[in-house]
């Protein structure tokens, strides 16, 4: 069995891959158009170059992601991905680059199980936690 997560963007699930795949070291997989699907005819111009489905591999875990059409999107709510991370400077980084135009829930901080944690919503509204295991 494998667990995995399927997320949906309101438009801009190719640049968030990008976003992922050049500060995660992330390899994207097969990037599906509306404009790909045998359905394309119900879809309205603008969206046929949208992900209709898309992959990414972040370390060892796979992510699902698609363009969900703006009328039906609802922002991600519920959950964070959480990335555990090898040292303070890498949680303090990623911090710095992932709440550009996102959300800053909690700035980089000393906690009772962490010596760096931090949360943020990033520019795509995908929440994220950022958690030093020493």
């Amino acid at each position: 069995m494998n667990l995995s997560f399927h997320i949906n963007f309101d438009g801009r699930c190719e640049e968030a891959f990008q976003f992922y795949q050049k500060n995660l070291d992330a390899v994207i997989g097969p990037l599906l158009t509306y404009k790909d699907s045998p359905a394309s005819e119900n879809v309205a111009n603008e969206w046929q170059n949208k992900i209709l489905h898309g992959s990414i591999s972040i370390g060892n875990i796979d992510i699902a992601g698609t363009d969900t059409v703006i009328n039906e999107y609802e922002k991600p709510a519920g959950f964070c991905l959480l990335l555990r991370l090898a040292s303070e400077e890498r949680v303090k980084s990623l911090f710095e680059i992932f709440k550009e135009g996102g959300e800053v829930i909690l700035p980089p901080q000393k906690t009772f199980w962490s010596p760096c944690y931090a949360i943020v919503t990033d520019r795509f509204g995908v929440p994220w936690k950022f958690n030093c295991v020493i």
